[in-house]
């Protein structure tokens, strides 16, 4: 049987797909569907991506008994003996296409955020502490709002829960900092879903903190 995922194919889709509304939208569907898809959507106010696909049933107006709907079922359907109308295979058939294919971007959008959140936390753990407990900046660094070149700790005799709190504050910054520089306000690292902090002493008594990201990359931090 022929797979029809292999015609979704979501490159051929404007960058600027999420955020197309109204006009726009309905111009884009009738290049990529058809103008009787468009003409279907915009029958029902479908005016966007996410109307769409909130949309449970798009084909369902074909039953709607309104004479306000007779041209287009006139154009594009086949009237039964019975008085029911079926929307033309062919048009179905875009529409039944278009959403796949706006599904598929939806998903692969969130898998990107996903992505790239892990990548950023993966990079924010390249951290090291002094025996002053002063998080430092080398390769990469976790920022304050005013991106200083290093964090320090206000005492070394902080609690186990001070200093868990501490270093969940400094990536709290760290985050908001590169949301507001990179411009994408979905951003956010949750401590107990995106990474994991572990803090124990070892056998001198130095407490050590290890950082587990979600994606399994671990760093271990002598405080």
């Amino acid at each position: 049987m022929f797979q029809t995922d292999i015609l979704i194919d979501t490159s051929v889709l404007p960058s600027s797909i999420m955020s197309l509304r109204d006009d726009n939208f309905i111009d884009f569907v009738k290049e990529e569907a058809g103008h009787a898809a468009a003409a279907l959507l915009e029958l029902q106010g479908i005016n966007s991506v996410k109307s769409l696909l909130m949309t449970d049933d798009v084909c369902a107006i074909m039953n709607v008994k309104n004479k306000s709907l007779d041209a287009f079922k006139n154009n594009y359907g086949y009237m039964q003996d019975d008085g029911a109308c079926i929307l033309q295979p062919g048009v179905k058939g875009n529409i039944e296409y278009l959403i796949s294919l706006l599904k598929t971007k939806c998903v692969d959008d969130a898998k990107l955020v996903k992505s790239s959140k892990r990548n950023q936390l993966s990079s924010s753990l390249t951290i090291t502490t002094n025996t002053s407990s002063t998080i430092r900046k080398p390769t990469s660094s976790i920022l304050s709002d005013s991106s200083p070149e290093s964090i320090s700790s206000k005492s070394s005799n902080l609690s186990v829960a001070e200093h868990k709190s501490y270093i969940i504050d400094t990536l709290n910054n760290w985050c908001k900092y590169n949301k507001s520089k990179d411009n994408n306000e979905r951003f956010s690292l949750v401590e107990g879903k995106d990474y994991f902090i572990s803090l124990q002493n070892d056998s001198t008594g130095t407490l050590k903190c290890n950082i587990k990201c979600s994606c399994e990359k671990m760093d271990n931090i002598g405080i």
